[in-house]
């Protein structure tokens, strides 16, 4: 039974590790992308890297600062099913964007959000809204929660035997 259960949480350790980020869609109105960085920025986002002088600053448009804020904040709520839809104007892509530039790093996992530089305020505005989106139980979502429960079902045997 013990054997059993390594291998599953094992198997559960060794799924799936490949980059996910979180990017604005094109063909969004502005308006709508900044309402997106605001609210990404104000509650978990870290916007440090796309303040002037920042290495993200560049390129200078909504667009741009859009696409590092939701995915700051999809990569700081671990990823989570829904936190990468800000009410229709984001999606989950596998490839970073492409107008990032030298010395910009995007997160690809919630392992490498970091933060941004000490002393440095805060991108200012208040969160306008939230996340949404539903639960997509064909695709990789189903994935991660499978993984989740085998994950917490595993450990919870382990600490109680």
């Amino acid at each position: 039974m013990r054997m059993l259960l390594g291998l599953l949480l094992l198997l559960a350790l060794t799924g799936n590790s490949r980059a996910t980020y979180c990017l604005c869609k094109d063909g969004v109105a502005e308006k709508d992308l900044q309402t997106s960085i605001d609210y990404a920025c104000g509650v978990l986002g870290d916007c440090n890297q796309i303040h002037e002088k920042g290495p993200c600053y560049q390129p200078i448009n909504v667009k741009g600062h859009c696409d590092w804020a939701v995915n700051s904040y999809f990569q700081r709520a671990g990823q989570v099913p829904g936190s990468c839809n800000f009410s229709g104007t984001a999606t989950t892509s596998p490839n970073p964007p492409s107008t990032v530039v030298t010395g910009c790093i995007y997160p690809s996992s919630p392992g490498n959000a970091g933060t941004g530089a000490p002393g440095t305020p805060t991108f200012p505005g208040p969160p306008a809204f939230g996340p949404t989106g539903g639960f997509d139980p064909s695709g990789n979502d189903a994935l991660s929660l499978i993984t989740s429960i085998a994950l917490t079902l595993g450990f919870s045997v382990i600490v109680f035997l």
